[in-house]
């Protein structure tokens, strides 16, 4: 990676136009620079894409190059769309690839927010997940996936009202993917592609990517805004995907409203996950009728998840409930319409549902999965 020197770092001339001012960031793909854009007399951002000086294998080099220009290219497709990050032009220079980006002043990554500031409301939350379906749904829309939906690749920035939190915008498609291209496939050294505890258990099975795997991601990025952690957080990697594949999430804290939305988009069954228009609909409602405010309760105060018996009717369970889950053992919490589930047999756990009345014993619930009558497996 580019050191701070002269002709590496703050000062550099990026292909006789771009002068690199000042590192906004940096990661294990590069670090992304606030730079001068000698052309336009302008302010930008450049993504420099770094490649180690000991890859792990061989391809690894050629990768980060191809997930540059993938990145750019997709995001170029999404220009103008108000919740996805502008992509101005990717080049070339001395061998790798910069992707030249809108420069967003005063931004700061959800991650960041949450971990300074502790959790969001479900309110505040529910804005944010607006913003980034409407992203997301436009992709779909013409064919991308985005395969890395989490809060650091989630952006928050003022607009004019001051309002430090007013734009929500979606960044990082290096990782997207138009299913029926033939450009090559972007892989990992351990097979899987994405952020383990965001990534859909379907995808980390090594299936193929849907829209339906994205909104997973979605819920997932949405429980660790309200709640402060991942809905499948472990010690380490390999922890974390082995809970993602086997165990259902923590019960939620602090959701309150949310939780409905939450559990529809945590369904493990691709083909059962709630459709976008109906996450899109208890979204805005939850914007809409839950307490104002940008950051939530602690737990069990007001807007926090009600115990047991409260008024939106999720029994919340001890933690042998949720160990039974887990072992898969009588009494542990399985999606409606799986065979065994029986509704009503007081089997319910730490994610069952209110009963809805006139519901066919064993019917998907009322957030399993597309509300539209023969939609498509994984047409999300």
């Amino acid at each position: 990676m580019a050191g701070d020197t002269p002709d590496q770092g703050e000062g550099r001339l990026i292909s006789g136009r771009y002068r690199l001012l000042r590192t906004l960031g940096a990661g294990g793909m590069g670090r992304v620079w606030l730079a001068y854009d000698n052309e336009l007399a302008c302010e930008v951002s450049m993504k420099e894409i770094a490649v180690p000086d000991v890859p792990m294998d061989a391809s690894e080099p050629a990768q980060r190059i191809a997930r540059a220009r993938s990145e750019a290219r997709n995001a170029a497709r999404l220009r103008g769309h108000p919740h996805v990050a502008t992509v101005h032009d990717v080049l070339m220079h001395e061998g790798l690839p910069w992707i030249v980006m809108e420069y967003v002043p005063d931004a700061i990554d959800l991650q960041a927010v949450v971990r300074q500031s502790g959790p969001l409301s479900p309110a505040e939350t529910a804005r944010i997940g607006l913003g980034v379906l409407d992203a997301l749904t436009a992709g779909h829309r013409i064919g991308i996936l985005h395969r890395d939906v989490k809060p650091a690749n989630i952006l928050l920035a003022p607009d004019a009202s001051g309002d430090p939190y007013a734009r929500v915008l979606l960044t990082d498609y290096g990782i997207a993917l138009q299913p029926e291209s033939r450009e090559p496939r972007l892989t990992a050294t351990a097979g899987i592609l994405g952020t383990p505890g965001y990534l859909a258990p379907e995808r980390a099975r090594g299936e193929p990517p849907t829209p339906a795997a994205d909104m997973f991601s979605l819920g997932a990025t949405l429980y660790a805004t309200v709640e402060g952690h991942g809905p499948f957080d472990r010690h380490g990697e390999y922890a974390t995907l082995t809970a993602l594949l086997s165990e259902e999430p923590t019960p939620p804290e602090r959701a309150g409203e949310l939780t409905s939305v939450l559990q529809g988009l945590l369904v493990k069954d691709p083909v059962r996950r709630s459709s976008p228009e109906a996450v899109a609909r208890r979204l805005e409602r939850v914007a809409q009728s839950s307490p104002g405010g940008v950051f939530g309760p602690p737990p069990g105060a007001a807007g926090g998840a009600p115990a047991a018996g409260g008024s939106d009717g999720f029994p919340v369970a001890g933690a042998a409930g949720a160990v039974a889950s887990a072992a898969g053992a009588p009494g542990s919490w399985s999606e409606p319409g799986t065979p065994g589930h029986a509704p009503g047999a007081g089997q319910a756990g730490p994610w069952a549902g209110p009963a809805t009345p006139g519901a066919t014993p064993g019917a998907p619930g009322p957030w399993a999965g597309p509300e539209t009558p023969g939609a498509p497996a994984g047409a999300g």
